[in-house]
């Protein structure tokens, strides 16, 4: 990535100055007292709907507010617009590691990575960052919006800028699916919320945990830097006061992560007095500086220590640093530097010593950046510039962050001579980085430094797949239009990484249908397509030409699929596409894993779908007994005319012989506010049901001519039990009728039976 100096690096900061430019955006950036309904909310928050946007909770309020005050003030139960930012997906549980289907075997399987995350981002200049933060989902601002696909290594996810203490749902929701714990930012925290001196400190502790609880995050990540000694110890005090609230309350998942600038594990992880093996925080960030980094904006403020001393400090107070203990890594500039530090910390590939994990922030931020260097320099063949390049380069960008150069997570990804080079360190050892001015680059620019290993060099995957059903179909969080069914149901743009689905685990793990051999022929591409989707906004689409010398198999999923959990269990595909024919399911089996089964979709039970999509189903029957440890995709053909492979696979499903029987009706399907759009395009509508946990997800449709003649245009699709519709079409008579219906957690061949509602739009 040496030759990308092509575009200006946002202004130089670090921890305490990137992280949250519009905050002091939060130590308990709260904002101001929660308006009432009848107020009008604040424009330009997407088209058509303003005037009824509900508030984010506790946001960073303008000047003069006394965040300190709104939060003791604050109750979500008492706010009418806290139900629409809260996550009701409870954290998934993760499978035990199995060596011999990660992608490096050899690799110590505990630490993990700790990530202080955007949870959206703009892919255009000049687009304010904070308030597309403060967004659920939404209609994607111009130039489009960053949305994350890759969870699958993060054991933390710290909502990082933009919310205050109240993570995106959002990032919540997308966290909560893949297993990880999700948090919340407390950021330099005013001295009254620990030091006793405006209210009973344990009282401040139970209002933040309480905040945690209803909003269903998982903890905080306390920021705590120039602090007296005296005040560190209180903010620990305090630390554990949460701790302790949550505790008793049986949040078994309450987690604090703490940070206080330095590289000083004495202060970062401590014993509590009289409570044996119990410490003040969970886990901890230690401040970049341990690597010797010396980067923009003079953001290090620990100084340089070795991590074999913070692992000695670990075990000789009764610390597992693999678990405890994550090197802080600053990459907005450059996401490079990781394949600079991270070999320090974890021996790549093998992981012949692991003396922690890794903890990266403003990632999203640095691969927006690298964005806006390549986007010239790197169209595809016909390529129009544009938000639709972007999306493609931009997840090019992302698998080389975290599978390395080669975007394959099995490949070693070392660097070769000249990259190597450019890691080395400046004079005195030290690492000396610089912001990347285009007007005058720099050798010494942090942007020049190339991504080479990525973070699945040094961490094993995670999966959370273990037990029936489990259903995916491939939706990333964003789409150009909406399906559902096979149909398209709504002709607009859209984004929501809250509905995103569980992505395959490996991204992508791509090698002959034999195994990895040196000198493989070129193999088939795969890559989520937006082109078409069976349900959301995209698919898994594979093509190429292929011959006998290069079948193809793609690792998936990693899994524990205990096939007797489900005695009369299918695997099913919903595809379509040019060569589908060529195309086979691959199973791998804990007692067996060098040796796959391939079962022939040819022979499968085939079912007609809208749009040229078709449901294969294969029986499991024949693997009773055995244990699903990975699931796969080949592609395979004896003719030696090249066969074009162009397929798009909508769903995979496996589980029990999806039933007949429709989803009830939801319950308590209401109406909470409606009223004409400011801009005049529609009405916008927030509406209101009850909890129901045997939906996974709601659609919300609004009557009106929608695409292929229908007469129902979908609006947005949530996890939670309230959404606000933007622009509803508004009939006539001056009616606007909303229907809702709810999705079970597996597919099934009736649709669930809607609710429906009228409204004025007044």
């Amino acid at each position: 990535m040496a030759d990308i100096l092509a575009a200006a690096i946002p202004e130089a900061s670090g921890l305490t100055r990137r992280g949250f430019t519009s905050l002091a955006l939060a130590a308990l950036a709260a904002g101001a007292t929660p308006i009432p309904l009848s107020t009008a909310r604040a424009a330009g928050e997407g088209p058509g709907g303003d005037r009824l946007l509900p508030r984010y909770p506790l946001a960073p309020g303008g000047a003069g507010a006394d965040a300190f005050q709104a939060l003791m003030d604050y109750d979500p139960r008492r706010d009418a617009d806290a139900p629409y930012f809260r996550s009701q997906i409870r954290r998934a549980r993760r499978i035990a590691p199995f060596p011999a289907t990660q992608a490096h075997p050899a690799l110590d399987p505990l630490p993990g990575v700790a990530s202080l995350s955007d949870c959206y981002g703009p892919l255009a200049a000049g687009i304010p960052e904070e308030a597309l933060m403060r967004r659920r989902y939404g209609v994607p601002l111009p130039g489009g919006v960053q949305v994350p696909r890759i969870f699958t290594y993060h054991d933390i996810v710290v909502g990082w800028r933009g919310t205050g203490v109240i993570p995106n749902p959002a990032l919540v929701d997308v966290a909560h699916r893949n297993g990880a714990l999700a948090l919340g930012t407390i950021f330099q925290p005013d001295h009254r919320l620990y030091d006793g001196s405006a209210a009973p400190m344990p009282e401040v502790a139970r209002r933040l945990v309480d905040l945690a609880d209803y909003f269903g995050f998982d903890g905080y990540f306390v920021n705590f830097e120039n602090g007296t000694e005296e005040a560190e110890a209180q903010v620990l005090d305090w630390i554990a006061a949460m701790r302790d609230e949550a505790k008793r309350r049986g949040l078994v998942d309450f987690h604090i992560q703490f940070y206080d600038g330095g590289t000083d594990m004495n202060w970062l992880m401590r014993r509590r007095e009289g409570r044996p093996g119990e410490a003040f925080p969970d886990s901890a960030m230690l401040d970049q500086g341990w690597s010797r980094y010396g980067g923009p904006g003079n953001c290090c403020s620990g100084a340089p220590v070795q991590p074999l001393e913070v692992r000695g400090y670990c075990l000789a107070n009764g610390f597992d640093p693999r678990a405890v203990a994550y090197f802080g890594f600053q990459l907005y500039p450059g996401p490079g530097y990781l394949g600079a530090a991270a070999p320090q910390v974890i021996h790549p590939n093998d992981g012949a010593y692991a003396y922690g994990a890794l903890q990266v922030y403003s990632v999203e931020d640095g691969l927006r950046t690298l964005l806006r260097a390549v986007r010239t320099s790197s169209p595809a063949p016909g390529e129009a510039a544009g938000a639709l390049a972007d999306r493609r380069i931009l997840g090019t960008l992302e698998r080389m962050f975290f599978s390395g150069q080669s975007q394959n997570p099995a490949h070693d990804n070392a660097p070769d001579p000249a990259q190597a080079q450019a890691y080395l360190p400046g004079p005195r050892g030290r690492h000396r980085y610089t912001d990347h001015d285009p007007a005058a680059p720099k050798a010494t620019d942090q942007l020049n430094l190339p991504m080479t290993y990525g973070v699945a060099n040094f961490i094993a995957e995670r999966s959370v797949i273990g037990s029936f059903p489990f259903v995916t179909r491939f939706n990333t969080g964003e789409g150009d239009r909406f399906h559902v069914g096979g149909a398209v149901v709504a002709e607009r743009p859209w984004y929501n990484l809250g509905i995103q689905d569980i992505l395959p685990t490996w991204q992508w793990r791509v090698e002959p249908m034999a195994g990895p051999v040196p000198g493989a022929a070129e193999l088939l591409s795969v890559d989520y397509a937006h082109d078409t989707a069976f349900d959301g906004g995209s698919s898994l689409g594979i093509k190429g030409l292929l011959r006998p010398s290069n079948a193809t198999r793609v690792w998936l999923y990693k899994t524990a699929l205990a096939v007797d959990g489900a005695p009369d269990g299918v695997a099913q595909l919903v595809l379509k596409g040019q060569g589908a024919g060529a195309m086979r399911l691959g199973l791998v089996f804990a007692d067996a894993p060098a040796r796959p089964e391939w079962l022939r979709l040819d022979g499968a039970r085939r079912q007609a779908l809208p749009d040229g999509w078709s449901r294969l189903t294969l029986p499991l029957a024949p693997y009773r007994g055995r244990t699903i440890a990975a699931v796969l995709l080949g592609a395979a053909s004896t003719d030696d005319a090249p066969l074009p492979i162009d397929v798009r696979v909508g769903e995979l499903y496996f589980g029990a012989w999806p039933g007949d029987f429709p989803m009830p009706a939801p319950r308590g399907f209401t109406v909470e506010a409606c009223a004409a759009a400011s801009d005049g395009h529609g009405a916008e509508v927030r509406l209101r049901w009850a909890p129901d946990p045997t939906a996974a997800y709601h659609d919300v449709y609004a009557a009106g001519e929608g695409p292929a003649g229908s007469g129902w245009i979908w609006q947005g699709r949530v996890t939670g039990t309230a959404y606000h519709v933007m622009a509803a079409p508004i009939g006539a008579d001056g009616l606007v009728r909303l229907r809702l219906q709810a999705a079970p957690h597996g597919p099934q061949a009736l649709p669930g039976t809607p609710a429906e509602v009228t409204a004025v739009a007044g």
